[in-house]
């Protein structure tokens, strides 16, 4: 499951380079005027290191971009470049797209007619080896409390209008940014790939299994935590193709955490609207995150559903119910998380630096190739 998503680095004064300084440091809300420090990258793999407001629009980086290439503006195309190989073309009018790359994705600008000829960047294939032997060093718990702790802050720092202006489409807000929001939903986006990688690049069985059972107890303190996000974001990395069809992992795998993960698969039933999740959530008090993407969707379908305007009058009903959507956040963030009764562990500050920088494999194509490479013959 792909969402919309961002780039690397989130912080107060930001730095969307390849660089994992100041993720560290605790993440304040993004604005139109914050200054972010990017990379820019060309056809010929230089690139420019740029300084720009968050806000800038395409059209101003397309300027800067002809003048080095030595083209019109009008023939220069600023766009994504995917780990894939997919390009993402931006428009003149487009705001705040160093927040919309995807993990590995990098900023590139190039003669419209050289774009088809490029290919992505080495940097962009992600890792090559598991990070297994730093991760079975670490607490369960305190993965998942570290992982809760970075996402509410990534959460507090989503304003409530960034839900409308990008339910609204962002067209009719002119100078407004969902920068926050793309940050907060990339990390379910980069938790997954997470998962998916780290299994994927464990060529040893033993380890594998050690690895799933890592993964279904941090899910279950993150479910513990009321972290919805990360919770969904583990057990959607289990259940990619990539490692679902690693029979042999999964037959070695305790009976009690197969029971654990059927039942934590439940919660990612869709059917009856997603009934299992939304009774769940019933039962929860503050602070908790909720699982954005449904939410999202929910305000998706109470947009497109229903006329903002019916007989000349305003549709009160369906802004009432995207209110209520905007409530059930409020209510889930309007207490600080802290996290009672977790003992302190001497590699915490590893663990927080790691889970804040989380290397990742988010080509799909790749992290197949890996897995019939670990169980050739699974079903």
């Amino acid at each position: 499951a792909r969402l919309s998503s961002t780039s690397r680095s989130r912080l107060s004064r930001p730095t969307f380079d390849d660089g994992e300084e100041g993720r560290s440091v605790k993440q304040e809300p993004l604005n139109p005027g914050t200054e972010v420090k990017f990379k820019l990258h060309y056809p010929d793999q230089s690139c420019d290191n740029l300084r720009l407001p968050l806000g800038c629009s395409v059209a101003e980086i397309a300027k800067h971009a002809a003048e080095k290439l030595s083209v019109n503006t009008e023939d220069c195309a600023v766009f994504e470049m995917k780990s894939t190989g997919e390009k993402v073309i931006f428009k003149d009018t487009d705001t705040c797209v160093i927040t919309t790359l995807g993990h590995n994705g990098r900023l590139f600008a190039a003669p419209k007619d050289a774009i088809d000829k490029l290919r992505p960047l080495q940097c962009q294939e992600g890792p090559n080896t598991s990070s297994f032997n730093d991760l079975e060093i670490m607490s369960s718990r305190e993965l998942a409390f570290q992982m809760t702790l970075y996402d509410f802050e990534l959460f507090h720092c989503v304003y409530e209008s960034e839900l409308i202006v990008s339910i609204f489409k962002k067209e009719n807000f002119p100078g407004k940014i969902v920068g926050n929001l793309n940050c907060f939903v990339e990390r379910f986006n980069e938790v997954q790939n997470w998962v998916t990688t780290e299994i994927c690049l464990t060529p040893l069985l033993s380890k594998r299994v050690h690895l799933l059972r890592k993964f279904i107890k941090i899910a279950q303190h993150c479910r513990d935590f009321q972290n919805m996000m990360a919770f969904f974001g583990i057990i959607m990395g289990l259940s990619n193709i990539a490692i679902s069809r690693l029979t042999q992992t999964w037959e070695k795998l305790p009976s009690k955490f197969r029971k654990l993960f059927k039942e934590f698969e439940t919660m990612l039933d869709p059917t009856r609207n997603h009934r299992t999740y939304r009774l769940a959530m019933v039962k929860q008090e503050p602070p908790f995150i909720p699982f954005m993407p449904l939410l999202l969707k929910d305000m998706t379908f109470i947009f497109e559903g229903n006329k903002t305007v019916i007989d000349g009058l305003i549709n009160f009903e369906k802004m009432h119910m995207i209110a209520n959507t905007i409530r059930h956040i409020r209510n889930a963030r309007q207490e600080a998380f802290v996290g009672d009764n977790i003992p302190l562990v001497k590699n915490r500050a590893d663990i927080r630096h790691y889970v804040r920088n989380l290397h990742v494999i988010d080509n799909q194509r790749t992290l197949s190739q890996l897995s019939h490479r670990l169980e050739k013959k699974a079903e």
